[in-house]
């Protein structure tokens, strides 16, 4: 009876300790609050690389090059739909855009979608280039970090993100891989309404260095 009584007593710590919350290491937490802060102090920086995208009705690909400077931007993007350039010049209320022969100008959202089809938050996308969470956003959700302290992926403004390929800069570690996803489920005609894109950076450049 006593080893049936203690083998009962086993079982249940076991069950109980296996019931218990786990206790998480702050440390992968301490990190990521170090690099997030760290991160968000790069406003004035290049980047170069290919971005595509799919939407329901379009997608293509085009080799990307971006300055920021605070909330202004420069994009040019070569071959959007495999033919021509676009220049897009803005900041986080106003855009233009010259493509082809013919110049735009629209608030960013409806310029982003007029030319990818992707229903972009564009102020967002500075930060989520860097692999943080845009602060002009609804907070971020589903965060998950990696022990190093760095983003594997988080969901905001409705789109799924996920950053890979991090690699050591002189702004620190940034990512070298973007995608993201959203969607919307189908319209009245059962028409897809999923939009990704992805953004590979072959390059990281910082203002002060020129």
């Amino acid at each position: 009876m006593i080893r049936i009584s203690l083998v009962a007593v086993i079982i249940l710590l076991s069950t109980a300790c296996s019931m218990q919350p786990q206790t998480v290491s702050s440390s992968s937490s301490d990190n990521w609050q170090q690099h997030q802060q760290r991160i968000a102090q790069l406003q004035d920086w290049k980047l170069s690389g290919k971005l595509g995208f799919r939407a329901p009705q379009q997608g293509g690909s085009a080799a990307l090059k971006w300055t920021q400077e605070k909330d202004n931007y420069q994009l040019f993007l070569s071959g959007p739909f495999g033919v021509g350039n676009a220049k897009i010049v803005g900041d986080d209320k106003t855009a233009e855009m010259l493509y082809g022969d013919t110049l735009y100008r629209q608030p960013p959202k409806q310029l982003a979608m007029q030319l990818t089809g992707l229903p972009l938050p564009v102020d967002a996308l500075s930060w989520w280039a860097r692999g943080l969470p845009s602060p002009t956003q609804p907070a971020a959700t589903a965060l998950t970090t990696g022990a190093d302290g760095l983003a594997v992926g988080f969901d905001q403004a409705g789109w799924q993100l996920s950053f890979s390929r991090y690699r050591q800069t002189d702004g620190g570690l940034l990512p070298g891989k973007i995608t993201g996803s959203l969607n919307t489920g189908v319209n009245s005609s059962s028409e897809d309404r999923s939009y990704s894109f992805k953004l590979v950076i072959s390059g990281w450049k910082f203002l002060e260095e020129e």
